[in-house]
């Protein structure tokens, strides 16, 4: 049977989000709730179809703080939690407590970059729990703006990593009440590309494929995010010795981000 570790299950990892762009350094809470559902069709390599389905729940403190050319972004991790399913073992996840991250973002309210400052392997394996971790987001949008983005990121290292390019189109689209404030509803839709490679029990393996998505997300006039609901799927391949040809992976990826405070 053929066996995936945990990078080829977190690939879609998307969207989570970012607190906007204040005067002052910013500190705010969130709760990042993910479920993922894969199936492998494991049928060329001898076997049968493979499901796996399982929930993570992340625990972050952000800070951001003034720097030239934007703010420098700190995240740390206060928690993470799975499901009795969740490939990822509890001591791992219990392990990442503490976990720091570094990113930047510019003016415009670009994120770029969420690096840990020491680099272990548990550290690795959750890493993709916190990819995309913000969106872009800053003060001063309006009903009827828009815009896009493109990003390319890599999870993990050497040959079990995997890197993923993105295009996104941003629209503001509404002014809603969150949470009993004021708040620009702000959409995503987007496609990716998704290539790497990661070892598994039967070989080496090589990943790729495509995925899209869309979403919202709430941004208040100072430019803080306040929540905000993805959906991603995925369509991928992985191909090796272990089989005659690739064989078709599937995924599809639920997240929520909770501003907590």
């Amino acid at each position: 049977m053929l066996s995936l570790t945990t990078r080829t299950t977190a690939l879609a990892a998307t969207a989570l989000v970012l607190p906007a762009l204040g005067l002052a350094p910013t500190v705010t809470k969130y709760r990042i709730d993910q479920s993922l559902s894969q199936e492998i069709d494991a049928s060329a390599a001898g076997g049968a179809k493979q499901k796996i389905a399982f929930s993570t729940s992340s625990f972050v403190t952000v800070t951001l703080a003034d720097s030239a050319g934007g703010k420098v972004m700190r995240v740390v991790i206060d928690s993470l939690r799975g499901d009795s399913a969740t490939p990822i073992p509890a001591a791992v996840l219990d392990s990442a407590k503490g976990a720091e991250f570094h990113g930047f973002v510019q003016k415009s309210g670009k994120p770029t970059g969420l690096e840990p400052v020491t680099a272990t392997p548990a550290v690795h394996q959750v890493q993709g729990l916190l990819s995309d971790f913000f969106p872009w987001a800053r003060p001063g949008l309006k009903v009827g703006d828009s815009w896009t983005d493109t990003t390319a990121k890599t999870n993990g290292v050497g040959t079990d990593s995997v890197t993923i390019r993105r295009v996104s189109a941003y629209k503001a689209a509404a002014t809603e009440t969150v949470r009993a404030r004021k708040a620009l509803r702000i959409t995503e839709d987007f496609t990716s590309s998704v290539a790497g490679t990661q070892p598994t029990p039967n070989g080496p393996a090589k990943i790729e494929g495509t995925a899209t998505g869309k979403g919202s997300y709430y941004v208040g006039p100072d430019g803080l995010y306040l929540g905000g609901d993805w959906q991603q799927m995925s369509s991928l391949k992985i191909s090796g010795s272990f089989a005659p040809q690739p064989l078709p992976i599937t995924i599809v990826q639920k997240t929520k981000v909770t501003a907590l405070k």
